[in-house]
Order: C-alpha cells, then structure tokens, then sequence
C-alpha cells in the first residue's frame, strides 16, 4: 500500500465511530447517497445470472451505510475498504439487520477486488482518493458481469464548493477554511466518463446533486431538508444540465 493511501486508512479509522454515529441526520450523507440509490434503482439487474439474488460489490464501503440499503434491496455480495475500523462496523450492522447470511464486509483494496463477477459495482466516496483511477476501473471492469452496471459518485470540482475550494488554494491570504480528506482530487461527470472509456465502459446514466456552497450558509440551507419538497426538487434537478454543476456527480456505467 503507497503512503498516501495508507494516510487515508488512518484517516478514515479515525472517522469511522463519528461517522456512523451522525449518518442518520447527516444530510449531506442523504442527498449524495440518493443519487447513488436512484441509479441504482433504474439501471441495475434485478437477478443474477442464475435466477438468484444479483451481486453486489461495493468497493469503499465505510460503516456500511450503502450495503444496508442494498441488503434492504435483495442484494448478495461483499463490501471492501482499506479501513478495519469502518469495515468492523459494516459487518456488525450487517449481522444485526440479518444480511450477514449473503452481505460481507472485509478489509480489501479497490485496485485487486475480490474473485468473481458481480451485477452491480459501487464506488462512492473512493475515486478522488485514488491515485491511479484508470487502473482502478479497469480492474473493476474485469469483475463487472455482462450487463452489469457499476455506479461512481465523487465531489464535482465543477461545484460551487468546487469553486470555493479553488479560491482558497489560490488566493491563501483570504483565509477561506475547506475540510478535505486524504488525497482529495475533485472529478467531473467528463472526468468519469473519460476514465470508463480508458477501461471500456459506456455511460447509460448521468445525475449530480447537493447544491449548497459551503460553509455556515450552506450549513443553514441544510436545514430545509428536514422537509420533503427540497429533497424531491432537488432530486429533480439531477438529471438536468444543472446536474453537472451539483456538489456530488454520480455516473452509472456498463460495460461495452
């Protein structure tokens, strides 16, 4: 494991309890994830190839957030992460909710995913920490099924955090404060697509949403989404043009 990878271990073993412990009122966590959700929704194969639960592999899957959906959803199927703190609290929730018969989660690397061919790959929240992404997808493609469909979601650097963020790295002297974990390297829905193409993989669903700015404003405007009316307006606005400009960009792919 390189160093800075390693640093994102750290990282994210330090955060695990804290984010497990916030995730039920974490809007931010909400909104990116209903994104991944939705395509997943629309575009996934609803069985394996022999009748039976289609499988999943989630690749980066934290405290087990997105696994517990989809165990919800009939998935079978295992979940990585370089983190054994977010990975042992994946797995106890996966055995509390009953899943831990069909749903795993074990320490792994999203560059040598486990043997087999899965219906659905997920990678939210990994590719802006990656150093080498073309290489990641690629050997991802290769346990992708026929038909299969793998969903991305990453912070959009085309966002108006993006933009925040850009003026703070280049304009130190405004003092503009950006929390950003390890190895932070923002994409766009262009980004995305480029690196399926580089592994052969085709785009069949484009969504971006989370439109706050940032910092204590966009802290306040978190507070509308107690109520339903945003969440569904935004969520309408995800597969518009104004989607390319959302916080959190989310591209489903399948294989050429």
């Amino acid at each position: 494991m390189s160093d800075r990878l390693q640093h994102v271990q750290a990282y994210y073993d330090r955060m695990a309890p804290r984010l497990y412990a916030v995730e039920g009122k974490n809007w931010h966590l909400q909104s990116r994830m209903s994104l991944v959700l939705g395509t997943i929704d629309a575009h996934a194969p609803r069985t394996g190839p022999d009748g039976g639960p289609p499988r999943l592999l989630d690749v980066g899957c934290g405290t087990g957030f997105l696994l517990e959906q989809l165990a919800g959803r009939g998935f079978s199927g295992v979940g990585v992460d370089l983190s054994p703190e977010s990975v042992a609290i994946a797995q106890k929730r996966l055995e509390e909710l009953g899943a831990a018969d069909r749903l795993r989660a074990e320490v792994g690397s999203a560059y040598e995913p486990p043997e087999g061919q899965f219906e659905l790959i997920t990678l939210t929240d990994v590719l802006e920490h990656l150093e080498d992404p073309r290489a990641c997808l690629r050997a991802l493609r290769d346990r992708l099924a026929p038909g299969g469909l793998l969903v991305i979601s990453t912070p959009n650097r085309r966002s108006l955090p993006g933009a925040r963020r850009w003026v703070a790295e280049r304009v130190p002297q405004l003092r503009i404060k950006v929390n950003l974990a390890p190895v932070d390297n923002w994409q766009t829905w262009g980004d995305l697509e480029a690196h399926g193409a580089s592994a052969g993989l085709a785009a069949v669903s484009r969504r971006g949403i989370f439109f706050r700015p940032g910092g204590r404003v966009g802290s306040q405007l978190g507070r509308l989404y107690a109520f339903s009316a945003p969440r569904k307006a935004e969520a309408a606005l995800s597969t518009t043009p104004l989607g390319r400009f959302g916080f959190y960009v989310c591209v489903g792919f399948r294989p050429v």
